[in-house]
């Protein structure tokens, strides 16, 4: 619960910030109290501490005092009624810079000395993300608080917390100078929204015990995207909700199902998953999609005007939407938040010219069982006709459907879901015609993505040509790299002219870096030449490291001398190092476990370690002086190397490093990193066992 950062100071001398991070259960350690969430108190904070320190808490400062020896004693306000692990304090060598919103809430950023001016951005950014919340929440920010303290801390082991008026930021996912690229700019710009979202759905709100955290961390979730679509448009949040669907379907189908409010954990935190955070956010999203907008904000306002200053479970949520619309959703949560899962769906679709009806059979083809049932929802079919799109609603709810819908003419296009709304996975083959005519329908971005991936598997004259006319044309970023990977999997001397065109063409960096590592994949000597001449000159971190990496894929072993000066290059996060390391270890040459090792090292940007870490663990099966490394790296200072080291050594799969492994599981140490050393153990132990039985047959 009690954490110290570090950094070096302009002399060269280690300078420390100490740092609270209660979330779940450590604010026991630091003093005496009830230590749940259903258990409210009002606190009023002192801290005794050098002078020459800052002290921030939660509240503003009520009073100051010299006690001697060099020392002071500040005391802060009573907060409002919150949970014990919301509260917070962090002393340190901090500088500030400050700014008031429009309805006069303090707003104040703290950071190391020299870097208080990178959080300018951060200023902006939290005015424009309290006056969008301020308006849809329906309780402004500064009726409850009137100060808002943001701290960029030094190699923090998490993201970021929400503590109520007092949130730590790891440093890099706060700080922007004038040289950070727009990739940096945004994250930035989502992290805040993430956890301003959290001073009402966590604070204000907070969950009764943490089976319900998806209240929290899922409400956060949601609205950080629901900000990005009003700061960045309508493109930028629906890639967010398919990049948080993607990442839920990993853990999933590679991981765990579960319910997204269940009891059975050993750690609160070991809730703290994808179940958690994006597939949290994607029932909020659904619950948009069976409200509509006018009754979804609603239902929200009713939410929170009816549970401010208390705890809630999901029931509260329930009975505010019933309040506020009048329907009885309990199908709906008891479906999404009390099972598990979600529908699979096989789609079927063909004209019946004599009755001029389009047929469409949808099938649910999710394993039912357990607690995994059939899913009733209400979904959207379109289709594309002479007359325009013709659209219809049917509630899909068995096994089996057939749909018959009478249309004007035979169809051109045909979507099922054509917003994306519901959380699903869904197999359905169009023909060739159909995907080109798909590939540049307007609306939501992922019809676009989906025509790309089916043309790239098609292949041919026809696909290749449609692909290589939309990626000019088209606007968002993501979907330009969808059509350049679906490009690159043709690999056609026409496709590689296409994406050698469009390189020159497209300019955002994350489009960039998609038509660079489709061309690594295009296997062509004139893609290896345009490889080599971006490394050189592009302006984008990610995309240059993007090139390498291509060029290293393809086997080109004389860029390992460009690869070595990139490790000493200056970079936000050490990104042009971490990117050196990978291109490295796809060439592996004979340095490389060495390089690797010293990577390792503190003193290294923390994303530099964890990549060396990683890879690590990929290059050096079998070796013991690689092991043996590892096993050192599982007592680091840094709770994130540390974390690393246990994977990779979970990766190597040598039963040798159980006991040390082990070790991590006992004392006051980090519920996360005990989690994952037990997971490791148990996996090793799985793995004797299974070559035991092999060795008997």
């Amino acid at each position: 619960g009690f954490y110290r950062s570090t950094f070096t100071d302009g002399e060269g001398r280690e300078r420390v910030i100490a740092t609270t991070q209660f979330e779940s259960t450590d604010a026991r350690r630091a003093f005496p109290c009830w230590d749940e969430p259903r258990h409210k108190a009002t606190f009023q904070v002192t801290i005794v501490a050098p002078e020459a320190l800052a002290v921030i808490s939660n509240t503003r400062v009520a009073h100051e005092e010299k006690t001697g020896g060099g020392l002071k004693a500040v005391t802060f306000e009573t907060t409002p009624k919150m949970s014990t692990y919301l509260v917070a304090f962090v002393v340190g060598e901090l500088e500030k810079i400050s700014g008031r919103t429009k309805d006069g809430v303090e707003l104040n950023f703290w950071a190391r000395p020299g870097k208080a001016e990178q959080c300018r951005f951060a200023l902006e950014v939290t005015e424009k993300v309290l006056a969008f919340y301020d308006q849809y929440f329906g309780i402004p920010y500064g009726s409850v608080l009137g100060v808002l303290n943001q701290l960029a801390i030094p190699d923090f082991s998490f993201g970021a917390m929400e503590n109520w008026g007092c949130i730590t930021y790891r440093e890099i996912r706060l700080l922007v100078s004038d040289a950070s690229s727009e990739v940096m700019r945004q994250d930035a710009a989502e992290t805040i929204a993430h956890e301003l979202a959290h001073q009402w759905f966590g604070d204000l709100l907070t969950c009764r015990d943490w089976s319900h955290a998806w209240l929290n961390e899922g409400f956060a979730t949601y609205f950080e995207a629901l900000f990005n679509e009003f700061n960045q448009g309508a493109d930028e949040f629906h890639w967010e909700m398919y990049t948080n669907a993607d990442i839920y379907f990993e853990e999933d189908k590679n991981h765990y199902r579960r319910p997204i409010v269940t009891r059975t954990y050993k750690f609160p935190s070991d809730l703290f998953d994808r179940h958690l955070y994006e597939k949290g956010s994607l029932v909020l999203h659904m619950l948009r999609y069976q409200l509509g907008d006018g009754q979804f904000w609603k239902a929200i306002h009713t939410y929170v005007a009816d549970n401010k200053g208390k705890t809630v479970e999901t029931g509260d949520l329930l009975a505010a939407v019933q309040k506020a619309t009048g329907r009885n959703l309990a199908k709906f949560f008891e479906q999404w938040v009390f099972k598990a899962g979600h529908p699979e769906y096989k789609v079927r679709y063909w004209w019946d010219a004599a009755k001029k009806e389009a047929v469409v059979r949808v099938l649910q083809t999710q394993s039912v069982g357990g607690e995994t049932g059939l899913f009733s929802l209400p979904v959207k079919f379109a289709f594309s006709t002479a007359k325009g799109e013709e659209t219809f609603t049917e509630t899909v709810e068995k096994k089996s459907h057939l749909f018959r819908f009478k249309l004007s003419s035979e169809p051109t296009g045909v979507l099922f879901d054509p917003h994306y709304w519901i959380l699903k996975r869904t197999d359905f083959p169009k023909p060739e015609a159909m995907w080109i005519r798909q590939l540049t329908r307007p609306g939501h971005m992922m019809n676009r993505v989906e025509a790309a991936w089916a043309l790239g598997r098609i292949g041919g004259e026809a696909a290749t040509r449609a692909l290589e006319q939309a990626l000019p044309k088209e606007t968002f970023w993501f979907v330009q790299g969808e059509i350049a990977q679906a490009l690159a999997q043709i690999r056609t001397p026409a496709a590689v002219e296409a994406l050698l065109a469009a390189h020159r063409l497209v300019q955002h960096p994350k489009a960039r870096r998609a038509i660079i590592a489709a061309l690594g994949d295009a296997r062509d000597e004139r893609a290896r030449e345009r490889l080599r001449a971006t490394a050189a000159e592009e302006p984008s971190y990610f995309a240059e490291n993007a090139a390498w990496r291509a060029l290293a894929r393809t086997g080109d072993s004389g860029v390992v001398s460009d690869l070595r000066k990139n490790l000493k290059r200056v970079s936000w996060n050490g990104v042009l190092a971490s990117g050196a390391l990978e291109a490295m270890a796809s060439l592996r040459p004979p340095e490389l476990i060495d390089v690797l090792k010293r990577h390792t090292a503190w003193g290294q940007p923390q994303g530099v370690r964890q990549t060396a870490v990683r890879l690590l663990a990929q290059v050096g099966e079998g070796r013991e002086d690689v092991r043996k490394h590892l096993v050192g790296l599982l007592e680091d200072r840094y709770l994130l190397v540390q974390m690393a080291a246990v994977r990779a050594l979970n990766q190597i799969g040598d039963e040798r490093s159980i006991p040390a492994l082990k070790k991590l599981q006992e004392g006051p140490r980090d519920t996360r990193l005990k989690r994952n050393a037990e997971e490791a153990v148990e996996k090793l132990k799985k793995g004797i066992e299974e070559e035991k039985k092999e060795g008997k047959k």
